[in-house]
């Protein structure tokens, strides 16, 4: 017995664009592709409904050899997490990461970084003159910047320097303020970096001071906290401004 199916009546306008608005962002590539006026719907969902939001992108290292590094992405648009496929990386040391997108392995002989979007491409260089342990590192105006963190042998726990990607070597730097000696660690201060500044603010008293990659020289201090009562508190850039995250207590 032959049965007849009826065509399904087709999704258009506002409907299919409120149903795009729930699909995984991952999803809405194929979606897209179904005909012209799936792809046109697709574009004013994104724009109009749901629109995308920053991906948290976490990566995880293995603590035996041979060291992989996975890389998951949290979605808020569509509350999902993705596991993101890369490229092996070949092990330096622990993996780091510092402002934004900006991650890096140090270890006594070679700096390997990565600084764009997905961190799919990686550099590897010499390590800088002054070995550091734990240092606060940016990247700024296409240029790595490296401060403090320093062993104790070492003669200046306030040394910077940047590396030349033009003559692929470290140049010195006007060390970092002396009211920092005390905290010129990634421990204890909290970075945000724009096209041609590397801002440093020490996490408990707020003193903040701006460093420039071009003159090598530090401009400050400046105080950012609001409130007195702020004793720890964090940077970041976004948007073009500079915004502090901090905790009030009395």
């Amino acid at each position: 017995m032959a049965i007849i199916l009826e065509d399904e009546a087709p999704i258009h306008g506002d409907v299919l664009e409120t149903i795009l608005s729930h699909v995984p962002l991952v999803d809405l590539v194929p979606s897209s592709c179904v005909s012209k006026s799936w792809n046109r719907a697709v574009t004013s969902s994104l724009k109009c409904f749901n629109k995308p939001k920053p991906w948290l992108i976490i990566h995880t290292q293995c603590t035996r050899s041979p060291y992989d590094i996975s890389v998951h992405g949290y979605d808020p648009r569509s509350n999902v997490w993705v596991e993101i496929s890369q490229p092996s990386i070949k092990y330096v040391s622990a993996l780091r990461s510092s402002h934004s997108n900006l991650l890096y392995m140090l270890s006594p002989s070679k700096l390997s970084f990565s600084h764009d979007a997905m961190n799919l491409t990686w550099h590897h260089v010499d390590a800088p003159r002054v070995w550091r342990t734990d240092p606060i590192m940016g990247y700024v105006g296409g240029s790595i910047v490296i401060a403090g963190g320093t062993c104790d042998f070492e003669d200046d726990p306030l040394a910077v320097e940047i590396y030349n990607n033009e003559t692929n070597t470290w140049e010195t730097c006007e060390s970092m303020p002396a009211i920092l000696k005390d905290s010129a660690a990634s421990t204890w201060l909290s970075i945000a970096t724009t096209s041609d500044k590397l801002v440093v603010a020490e996490k408990f008293t707020g003193v903040t001071y701006c460093f420039d990659p071009k003159t090598k020289n530090w401009s400050g201090p400046y105080e950012l906290r609001p409130d007195p009562r702020i004793f720890h508190s964090i940077i970041g850039f976004a948007n073009n401004r500079l915004i502090l995250i901090g905790m009030i207590g009395d």
